[in-house]
C-alpha cells in the first residue's frame, strides 16, 4: 500500500472536528468532509490527489507557533486574551460583530485553558460559544490577537508585552494633489528595472486627492525579505520575527515597561525601519503565527516564528539606546507647546 498523502496534522484535526460537542461552531460541512477524506484515505493510500482541504493543513512544525508566541510575549496563566477574526477578503466591508456570517468577530479565552495546538485551538465568542479557529481561518478569516495586556476589550491597559513593528514590503502606496503628480511618481518606480508590480492602481479619494496602489509579486517580495533581513540583521538578532505573506511583524519582548511611552516608541520603531506608520496604538492587533494568511484564498500563505529571539525581555530604555531612538513623549510634546506660545 502506498504512502498516504495526509499528514498526522490532518488526522489531528479531524480528530479534533469529530469529538467537538455540539456547541462548539463547526459546520456539518466540515465533518462530513473530514468523514469522507479520511475513509478514502484510508481505502486508497496514496492513490488520491490532495484534496482542497489539505491546502491549508498546518505542518506540525508551526502547530505549536501560536501557543509559544503568547508564551514568549509573557502571557500569565489569568491573563485574558482577546482575539479578533477577520475576513481577510478585501471586498467585504470592515463592520464588526460577533455574528459567524459577517466579516469580524471579537473572541476571548484565559490563556491557561487556551489548547497548545492550532488545530484544536478553540475560542469564546461574546456569548461564551466555542469558535474553532483554524476552522474558521480555513473559511477566510484571518486570527488576530490583541498584544498588550487588559482585562476586558474596553478596560484599561495594564501591562506592555511587547514594542513591534510590521515590515509591509508588498505595497507601494503614495497620494497627491495632481493626477500628473501621480503619474509622474509612478513613473520613477517604474524606472528600477528589479521593480515587479501585478496589479497598479489610481484613484481619486474624498478629499480630492489621488492614491496610487501598487502591489507587488511574490517573487519581488521574497527579494525583499531577503534585503531587509540581510540589511537589518544586526538590529533584529534578538527579536522574535514573525514571517508574514507580505514581509514581517517584529518583536522586541518587554517586561515592566511603560504605558506613557509605548506609543511614542512604536512611532520612533516605525521611523527607524520604514515600517507601517499607523502600528502604534495600545489596541493593535497583529496576525498569530500558526494560522494562513487568507486574503488570496487560491494561495494561502502560513504565517510562521522565523526567530524566537532571546530568552530575557527587553526593557524600553534598552530599545530606545541600542537603535538610537528619539521617541517624544506626551509631557515633551506639552513642554515645546509652551515654549512656542512664549515666543510668540
Amino acid at each position: 500500500m502506498g504512502a498516504s498523502p495526509y499528514t498526522d496534522d490532518f488526522f489531528l484535526e479531524y480528530d479534533c472536528l469529530r469529538r467537538c460537542p455540539s456547541d462548539v461552531n463547526v459546520t456539518l460541512s466540515s465533518r462530513l468532509r473530514c468523514e469522507v477524506l479520511l475513509c478514502k484515505t484510508l481505502r486508497r493510500c496514496g492513490s488520491m490527489a490532495q484534496g482542497s482541504a489539505m491546502r491549508y493543513r498546518v505542518k506540525r512544525t508551526y502547530n505549536n507557533h501560536a501557543y509559544r508566541f503568547m508564551q514568549k510575549l509573557g502571557c500569565k496563566p489569568n491573563d485574558r486574551l482577546h482575539f479578533l477574526l477577520i475576513r481577510d477578503d478585501k471586498k467585504t466591508p470592515r463592520r464588526f460583530s460577533a455574528s459567524a456570517d459577517v466579516p469580524a468577530m471579537p473572541l476571548h479565552k484565559p490563556f491557561h485553558s487556551l489548547e497548545r495546538l492550532v488545530p484544536r485551538m478553540t475560542l469564546f465568542s461574546k456569548k461564551n460559544k466555542l469558535i474553532n479557529a483554524l476552522v474558521k481561518n480555513r473559511k477566510g478569516y484571518a486570527v488576530f490577537m490583541e498584544i498588550n495586556a487588559r482585562e476586558t476589550t474596553k478596560g484599561p491597559f495594564q501591562a506592555i508585552r511587547a514594542q513591534f513593528i510590521d515590515v509591509d514590503l508588498n505595497k507601494v502606496a503614495f497620494t497627491a494633489q495632481a493626477k500628473e503628480h501621480i503619474q509622474q511618481h509612478l513613473k520613477t518606480i517604474m524606472a528600477d528595472p528589479s521593480e515587479q508590480f501585478q496589479s497598479i492602481e489610481i484613484t481619486q479619494i474624498k478629499n480630492g486627492q489621488y492614491r496610487l496602489l501598487a502591489q507587488r509579486t511574490a517573487q519581488r517580495v521574497a527579494a525583499l525579505k531577503k534585503q531587509f533581513m540581510n540589511k537589518h540583521r544586526s538590529s533584529l538578532k534578538d527579536t522574535m520575527i514573525i514571517e508574514t505573506k507580505n514581509g514581517f511583524h517584529v518583536y522586541w519582548v518587554i517586561q515592566g515597561g511603560s504605558i506613557e511611552k509605548f506609543v511614542p516608541i512604536q512611532k520612533a520603531l516605525a521611523r527607524k525601519f520604514s515600517s507601517d506608520p499607523l502600528i502604534t496604538n495600545l489596541s493593535r492587533v497583529m496576525r498569530i503565527p500558526g494560522f494562513y494568511h487568507m486574503k488570496n484564498a487560491d494561495s494561502p500563505y502560513l504565517v510562521r516564528v522565523k526567530q524566537w529571539g532571546r530568552e530575557k525581555p527587553f526593557t524600553q530604555e534598552e530599545i530606545v539606546e541600542s537603535l538610537g531612538l528619539k521617541p517624544v513623549l506626551a509631557s515633551e510634546k506639552g513642554r515645546k507647546r509652551k515654549v512656542r506660545a512664549r515666543r510668540r
